[in-house]
């Protein structure tokens, strides 16, 4: 190997070492948020409030050098109003509740478990849910649903009481209503992979949107929604028979403008055939009996052309056309019975869509 070449080589690694090192340090930066997290929450169930506090506060700096990912800073927050709820005095509950909001902006599922954290903490979590109004959706997870299967399970959330209603929508259209009524922090919800009328949803894509109005604060209100791909596991379905076409269907009248055309040809013919040959080659008396042949047929077709128009149509044939048409509309219909049938016990695959929109 030249130089160049080992050169060109150790440049490479050297490149490659970099970015490794490059894409390793948020990794290594989230890792760290994540130790600085446990030891905090451990530090805080060991009673060590301030060490634990000490830690939460440079998660949470907007000096850290480090990466925090919002459910981290989700938790970060909770635990810093979970400290300052126990301490005494109004300054340091205003504090907590100010916390416990910043917490549920950007995790709105935010709880504390009664068995592990005291009344009054869950009472200064309430009142951060009273002041926010925010309403959130779980991300859908890929599931499948339909007949015989477990319903696919939705969970959404308003932080304090209000009407919540949940639409599933289509191309801007509302195709069902899942719940229209009060709802007060999580709800759980369910579907069965059916649209209003019943019928398993079509593939395409789909959104779940929860809108909330809260009833304590007036005029105030959140949206949420969630974008999800459906696509249907069955039995290959029948292809329903194509439409008649001309050669499927005898003629119901006669068509004069065709006899007329025939005639005008028999003309024509004759007008030809003088042309082409003189008076002596047809002989005496031939040239004028292409004249009248000529002209017998130009006659015969304007006489089958008006008497055509005036004919009625044919009635064997109208008969047999509609049998015709009536046993391809009842083996058609037949054939959607029995597609519906297998669609009624397809599978319902959902695969949510990432950052997607419908």
């Amino acid at each position: 190997m030249s130089g160049g070449a080992g050169g060109r080589v150790r440049g490479a690694a050297l490149l490659l070492c970099a970015l490794a090192l490059g894409a390793a340090a948020p990794l290594r930066a989230q890792a760290n948020t994540e130790e600085m997290l446990q030891r905090a929450i451990h530090l805080y169930e060991q009673l060590d409030i301030e060490r634990a506090l000490t830690i939460l506060d440079q998660v949470v700096s907007p000096s850290a050098t480090f990466e925090v990912t919002d459910a981290q800073r989700a938790r970060a927050y909770k635990y810093l109003g979970a400290i300052l709820a126990l301490k005494p005095g109004a300054a340091a509950r205003d504090s907590a509740v100010r916390y416990f909001r910043a917490a549920i902006e950007r995790d709105p599922f935010v709880d504390l478990d009664p068995r592990s954290f005291s009344p009054a903490q869950i009472a200064a979590l309430a009142e951060a849910r009273d002041e926010i109004f925010v309403v959130a959706v779980q991300p859908l997870t890929p599931d499948t649903t339909g007949p015989g299967l477990a319903l696919l399970a939705v969970r959404g959330v308003t932080t304090h009481a209000a009407t919540l209603r949940v639409e599933l929508r289509s191309g801007g259209v509302t195709r069902r209503v899942l719940y229209a009524g009060p709802n007060a922090g999580v709800r759980d919800i369910t579907w069965d992979g059916t649209l209003a009328d019943g019928t398993p949803a079509p593939p395409g894509r789909y959104e779940l949107v929860l809108v909330g109005r809260s009833t304590l604060h007036q005029g105030l209100a959140d949206s949420a929604a969630d974008v999800f791909d459906v696509s249907l596991s069955h039995a290959p379905l029948e292809d329903t028979l194509p439409s008649l076409g001309h050669r499927d269907l005898l003629p119901e009248a006669s068509e004069p403008r065709l006899d007329l055309l025939k005639g005008l040809g028999v003309a024509a013919a004759a007008l030809l055939v003088q042309r082409a040959l003189s008076a002596s080659a047809l002989g005496p008396g031939r040239t004028a009996l292409s004249g009248v042949v000529g002209g017998a047929g130009v006659a015969a077709g304007l006489v089958a052309y008006f008497a055509g128009r005036a004919r009625p149509a044919i009635p064997a044939n109208v008969a047999e056309n509609a049998r015709r048409r009536e046993a391809r509309a009842a083996a058609n219909a037949a054939i959607e019975r029995r597609n519906a049938a297998v669609l009624s016990h397809a599978k319902v695959i959902v695969t949510p869509v990432t950052g997607g929109g419908p």
